[in-house]
């Protein structure tokens, strides 16, 4: 993996926060003024505060198990300002001693900007095929 790219970087923090659960760690990864499409719940999400509250209802909803994510199938961009990766994640539902107890996938992009120093997320859309006709989530 390589850890000079804003996105592959993004990627393995990412990871790390929602395995510790820590969300301080994972809302540093957002810029202020974030927008967000996720696959659950809402529509949209307006800003870190807003995305913050879905994520800390989220990790407070996982306290009986660790969510490993896997990121595969990763394309990425960059310049010198803003950065732009896709990318699906697997979602895994580990128990206490680390087996795997299920997993989901979605789809993922992020688009990044360089705030002074550090690269933040401005843009996240996460989405999962739908079936027109059953109207149920298409698996790989």
């Amino acid at each position: 993996m390589m850890t000079d790219d804003p996105i592959h970087a993004f990627l393995g923090d990412y990871a790390t926060a929602v395995l510790e659960r820590d969300l301080t760690r994972f809302l540093d990864l957002y810029a202020q003024d974030v927008q967000v499409f996720d696959s659950w719940d809402r529509w949209h999400y307006a800003g870190r505060d807003d995305w913050g509250g879905m994520i800390a209802a989220w990790f407070d909803g996982i306290q009986d198990v660790r969510v490993r994510v896997t990121a595969t199938d990763v394309t990425t961009w960059c310049d010198t300002q803003v950065a732009g990766g896709v990318a699906t994640l697997a979602f895994t539902a580990l128990d206490a001693g680390g087996e795997a107890l299920r997993a989901i996938e979605n789809r993922l992009t992020v688009l990044m900007r360089r705030e002074q120093d550090r690269w933040r997320v401005v843009h996240q859309h996460s989405s999962v095929p739908v079936d027109f006709q059953s109207r149920q989530v298409v698996a790989r």
